[in-house]
């Protein structure tokens, strides 16, 4: 059953356009949303005339528009409607670099009648750049142009709340980009990929179970994800987001309670353990579950490199250390039958690994060990080697030593974002696109890179990259557990 309300909301601003400016300020007045005959203070372009609205702040929806009538009823107008989560984006065509139409329409034309009131898109964006075509023979002014997103309103169960200023903006734009990609089940993000990737899901489930509870979104999304991947599999075709899955059912556990939940998915947890029983020997070789995998010793993309393969291999041996005992105490707790599952935890713990160099990897193998070699790895150059998908367990691992450390850090990488115009917090981000790059909410300019179409790699070159995906709100978790204020 559908929970999400519609809200509606005007631009904020015309960010550029071939017109004065003063041309659009009937667009940012409260009117009546109803077109009716004999409207005045309408706004009246011509053929090849354009611009870009600005609605502010992220949004997960598309635009609702209202046309008058001057003139000729017909022919209809059209128009090049271009959503873009940067104003680069906006302003891009199809195929330059990365533009694209994935999992939403965000770059489309369309026909718009005189005296219509239409809705169009359904995308993640903050800009929309509108041209009128030129072989439109009439065109129909504008009475109103609308964002039309969608929203879900949920109770908070807990707040935070910093005397830091800045570690406030951090959360409230973690809490923003959670909620945007909370529509009909947990996306992991609203322009591209509005699917269940289950290991994407841990820090998303972690902070809406500190945020909100485990709410019947978090069952819905899980519910899908089992339905979706039948076992024997790896879920989502990845071997560590089977161990990311069991993981989330910890964290229910731990922080909701809902034991009847956990139980009810004990069987599929079963399936799970035994295909990690038949990788885990002395070693750890996903292959001899017999199973097709087509990312097989995958964490996150940034750490993906064809060159550090044997490195992988341990990260993936230090999430199941990391993983199994936890699961292992919440069968014991709730007193659920698994004879292979304290066994396997222990044997898993028994494999050693060396200390890795990459920080996402530290992360895990500090916080199991403590060790002062993985700390230094954490803390070398401060933020820079983070990766917003592991980003809770990054400044976890740090924050046991030395929490000053780790909120300098949080500040960095996350406050960098900000810096550069985010309103929601990206797919993936590199401290070293601070200084090269302009921001998101700037109009191109030649002096620096273009901070959304000049960067990114693997799955999200380019605009292709999300800048709002739900993976990247683990400081959620991380200040309200380490009560940071």
């Amino acid at each position: 059953m559908e929970t999400r309300k519609i809200k509606y909301s005007l631009p904020v601003k015309v960010i550029d356009s071939n017109r004065e400016f003063n041309v659009f300020e009937s667009l940012f007045q409260e009117r009546d949303d109803q077109v009716a005959l004999g409207e005045s203070d309408l706004t009246k372009l011509n053929p090849g005339d354009y611009f870009i609205l600005d609605f502010g702040e992220e949004k997960c929806g598309g635009l609702r528009i209202l046309t008058g009538l001057d003139g000729a009823i017909y022919p209809n107008m059209k128009i090049h409607l271009r959503f873009g989560e940067s104003i680069s984006e906006a302003c891009s065509t199809l195929g330059e670099k990365g533009a694209c139409n994935d999992h939403s329409t965000r770059d489309m034309v369309v026909e718009i009648p005189a005296l219509s009131d239409q809705h169009f898109g359904d995308t993640g964006f903050r800009f929309v750049r509108i041209d009128i075509l030129e072989e439109s023979q009439n065109v129909h002014p504008f009475k109103s142009i609308y964002c039309w997103e969608y929203l879900n309103e949920y109770d908070p169960i807990q707040h935070y709340e910093s005397v830091n200023p800045l570690l406030n903006d951090i959360y409230n734009t973690c809490i923003h980009t959670l909620n945007l990609c909370m529509q009909n089940r947990i996306w992991d993000g609203i322009k591209r990929d509005r699917l269940v990737w289950i290991g994407d899901m841990e820090p998303e489930i972690h902070a809406i179970l500190h945020v909100y509870g485990n709410i019947d979104i978090v069952k819905k999304t899980i519910k899908s994800a089992v339905i979706s991947n039948k076992m024997p599999c790896w879920i989502n075709g990845i071997p560590s987001y089977s161990a990311w899955f069991l993981l989330i059912m910890y964290d229910i556990y731990k922080l909701s309670g809902d034991i009847e939940f956990v139980k009810e998915y004990q069987s599929y947890m079963d399936n799970i353990i035994y295909l990690f029983d038949k990788s885990l020997d002395k070693d750890l070789d996903y292959d001899r579950a017999g199973l097709s995998c087509g990312m097989k010793n995958f964490i996150d993309w940034p750490s993906y490199k064809e060159d550090n393969e044997e490195e992988r291999i341990d990260a993936n041996i230090l999430l199941l250390q990391y993983v199994l005992p936890k699961v292992s105490e919440m069968y014991q707790d709730l007193k659920l039958y698994n004879t292979t599952l304290p066994e396997l935890a222990s044997r898993a713990m028994n494999i050693e690994v060396k200390v890795p160099e990459t920080k996402v990897f530290a992360a895990f193998y500090q916080l199991l060990h403590h060790d002062e070699e993985s700390y230094q790895a954490l803390i070398k150059d401060n933020s820079k080697g983070m990766s917003t998908f592991m980003s809770y367990y990054v400044l976890r691992a740090v924050a046991q030593k030395d929490k000053g450390q780790a909120i300098l850090m949080l500040e960095e990488y996350y406050g960098g974002m900000l810096k550069l115009g985010a309103t929601s917090f990206f797919e993936d981000f590199d401290i070293s696109w601070l200084d090269e790059s302009y921001r998101i909410d700037e109009v191109n300019k030649g002096d620096k890179k273009d901070l959304h179409g000049d960067h990114g790699e693997h799955c999200y070159v380019g605009f292709r990259h999300s800048l709002c995906h739900g993976w990247s709100v683990g400081p959620i978790s991380f200040l309200i557990e380490e009560d940071i204020k």
